[in-house]
């Protein structure tokens, strides 16, 4: 597999989710004739599997294993046995990370660190590249991140704030703007500040959008949307912007032979 064969870029979906078992295959099919390269993203060990499972299946496909916040508290050495077992299928970590709207829901933030930190390890350990969930905990994330070194870290679906976006511009940290995107103004507003060679594009499928979307679930026929607003908001033209994507991605993630 070599980067330079696709043309489009989905940096976060979970292709291994039941919502997509009646249109995985048609999913499959438009990655492989859109020349899109999907980074496919897990929450759980069970999911890491089956990511695994399907990602090795395709040469359109990066198998991203890891557990979500969500699932803090989740048995770590169960998968660390996975993890270890599988290390030549896998392409990166995540969907990791911290997020504190769950501990309304009972899921204890410390726990959810302690998780993330773990997670952190092993991809530093491995040399691999991170795609990390931040929503309301931005800030304790890059504070976190300061104490590792990563070939790549992603923050996918960014929502902190400008200073936030402005620390992030002067990092290596690459942020990633969705579907919400083209029709969310205080997305747009942050977008526009951001910089080509610090952003990356994702759809966050099966996620359902409103406004344009209909409602409809994610999947990466929406990209080209995504990307098409970033021209708007920085006026350069939209093949220029897929091919700083590409670069971007190019200069952090090393595709493994199949």
């Amino acid at each position: 597999m070599n980067i330079d064969d696709f043309d489009l870029f989905d940096a976060h979906i979970h292709l291994s989710a039941t919502e997509f078992n009646s249109s995985r295959l048609d999913i499959l099919n438009y990655l492989k004739v859109s020349r899109t390269l999907a980074f496919n993203v897990s929450e759980t060990l069970n999911d890491s599997k089956i990511t695994v499972e399907l990602s090795n299946s395709k040469d359109n496909l990066l198998s991203f294993v890891g557990i979500h916040p969500k699932y803090s508290q989740s048995n770590l050495e169960e998968f660390d046995v996975f993890f270890k077992d599988n290390l030549d299928l896998i392409d990166g970590v995540g969907e990791i990370g911290l997020d504190k709207t769950y501990i309304e829901r009972g899921i204890d933030f410390e726990n959810q660190i302690i998780t993330f930190k773990h997670m952190l390890q092993l991809a530093e350990k491995s040399k691999l590249p991170v795609s990390i969930h931040s929503r309301d905990a931005t800030q304790e994330v890059l504070d976190i991140l300061e104490s590792y070194n990563l070939p790549c870290i992603m923050l996918h679906w960014f929502s902190g704030n400008e200073d936030q976006l402005k620390k992030i511009l002067n990092s290596e940290i690459l942020v990633s703007f969705g579907p919400a995107l083209v029709y969310s103004k205080s997305l747009q507003k942050l977008a526009k500040l951001s910089h080509p060679e610090s952003t990356i594009v994702e759809t966050d499928g099966p996620v359902p959008f409103s406004a344009c979307y209909e409602g409809k679930i994610a999947e990466p026929s929406f990209i080209p949307s995504i990307v098409n607003k970033l021209s708007n908001l920085w006026s350069i033209p939209f093949d220029d912007i897929l091919e700083q994507i590409s670069d971007n991605l190019k200069k952090y993630i090393v595709v493994r032979s199949n």
